[in-house]
């Protein structure tokens, strides 16, 4: 459910990714593993294979990602976890309720999980802002060079294809979804999501070129210098407020699909039946253990 609603929020998915830290972090929600342990037995080397793919890091900085990525583990292990269970506690409240939900509340849901995105990278900007200020110009080509070609291939699989595809394979996916997280839908219930998913509006071209255009800037306060300072407030204004670096053509478009979307999925829970949101309720309370339980070690660990 968190993938499905951050998903129809941002039309695909880590469609607000960011550089280095940022563009990493908020992936632990995103991985499609079985369980939250799964995900942190392997957080550290992943984190680490991710970042070193961005551009030709030297063995100090190798090392200085690597401290830093330990450092945020820890962190998320502590503090962020315990947010994910109050969120996820919130989201099967709402996926329980026996009338249907009003757009308005599933606004607030979709608020708190973007709030949760932004308390989990926060952490990670000085740490990227450190990093990024010690790249030299070899190093900053080939990073710009890497972002291009990722941005590209997304722009290759989402949008290079007629809109009439792409609202297609977005329905089969959000179906898809919608089948492992409650069960099997009936026919009807299948039709109704597949219409309301193809008729929202398409808006992965603005995420991926705001992103770019934020990438260009980012790209250039590294060509011309600047410190960590300069860097991270760049980050942070790129993750709190990205609004204000998004034309008002582009907002209208955005608050648009957020509005169909949080529609959609009130009307989709509203048809659930009692089987399937009893289904809801134990793959997230699943979630909500594998949280639990890493939490529980991390404070084992820490007291050795």
């Amino acid at each position: 459910m968190l993938t499905f609603l951050r998903n129809n929020q941002l039309e695909q998915p880590l469609a607000m990714k960011k550089s280095l830290f940022i563009v990493l972090a908020f992936a632990l929600l995103n991985c499609g593993c079985s369980t939250i342990s799964l995900v942190y037995r392997n957080a550290d080397w992943y984190l680490q294979h991710k970042i070193y793919g961005y551009t030709t890091f030297t063995s100090q900085q190798k090392e200085t990602i690597r401290k830093e990525i330990v450092n945020y583990m820890t962190w998320h292990r502590k503090d962020a976890l315990p947010e994910y269970i109050i969120f996820l506690q919130n989201l099967n409240g709402a996926a329980q309720y026996a009338g249907q939900l009003k757009a308005e509340e599933v606004a607030l849901l979709r608020e708190h999980l973007i709030n949760l995105y932004q308390i989990s990278l926060a952490p990670a900007i000085s740490p990227a802002a450190k990093i990024l200020s010690t790249l030299d110009s070899r190093q900053i080509q080939e990073l710009e060079k890497n972002l291009a070609k990722e941005n590209q291939q997304q722009l290759n699989e989402q949008l290079e294809v007629s809109r009439e595809v792409y609202v297609n394979k977005r329905a089969d996916k959000t179906v898809n979804f919608l089948e492992w997280l409650a069960g099997d839908l009936s026919a009807r219930q299948e039709q109704e999501v597949r219409d309301m998913s193809r008729h929202l509006p398409v808006v992965s071209d603005i995420y991926i070129r705001h992103r770019q255009e934020n990438q260009g800037r980012l790209i250039a306060l590294l060509n011309g210098h600047a410190g960590e300072e300069q860097i991270a407030a760049f980050l942070s204004s790129w993750l709190f407020t990205p609004e204000e670096t998004r034309s008002p053509k582009q907002q209208r478009a955005i608050q648009a699909f957020e509005q169909a979307s949080d529609d959609m999925i009130a009307h989709i829970q509203g048809k659930l039946t009692v089987p399937q949101k009893e289904h809801i309720h134990k793959m997230i309370s699943s979630y909500i253990d594998d949280m639990r339980a890493e939490i529980a070690a991390s404070r084992q660990d820490s007291s050795k």
